[in-house]
């Protein structure tokens, strides 16, 4: 990926999200863009970059051979806000990560957008499971037919996304 092409997906990251988490959203993009094994999703518009979802690996402790994703963040342009740009990414994204044999999703997001793609909500531990407090928000998407039943205990996120505060729902309304 170049430089202008991480760029501009950072950008959209930091309007997605706005003035109150934009730089901080955008900060973690660019972290997870540096990691080798994320996966980035985009959809273009009048040539540009109108949104982009990251998928970096999730790993539990107890069953490495599983293959499972975290999705974050996922933004889109408030230009482009509403035009199926959203629906597009994650569309494509479920596709391909079904094409590359991945086992399962996770996502720690937006209780009435996720569920829409198939998520739902999940007993599986978050790295940080003391701050979830609002248990809704954290959901799976199971691609290998049987695969989330099995998965038990310590989960890990890359290095970026290891930070107590990512994990931590009592923030958000």
């Amino acid at each position: 990926m170049h430089h202008a092409e991480i760029e501009a997906i950072v950008e959209v990251h930091r309007q997605a999200f706005g003035e109150a988490e934009g730089a901080e959203i955008a900060q973690l993009a660019r972290d997870f863009l540096d990691q080798s094994k994320t996966i980035s999703i985009s959809a273009e518009r009048d040539g540009k970059i109108a949104g982009n979802v990251l998928f970096t690996p999730f790993v539990f402790k107890d069953h490495p051979d599983t293959s499972c994703y975290l999705l974050a963040p996922c933004g889109v342009s408030p230009k482009y806000q509403g035009h199926g740009v959203g629906k597009e990414i994650m569309e494509a994204s479920i596709n391909h990560l079904k094409s590359i044999g991945t086992d399962a999703l996770f996502v720690l997001g937006v209780p009435s957008f996720y569920p829409r793609f198939g998520f739902t909500p999940t007993d599986k531990q978050t790295p940080y499971p003391d701050l979830l407090t609002t248990p809704e928000a954290w959901m799976t998407l199971e691609l290998t037919a049987g695969s989330v039943e099995k998965l038990s205990g310590k989960t890990i996120a890359i290095t970026p996304f290891m930070h107590s505060h990512w994990w931590d729902t009592s923030q958000h309304g």
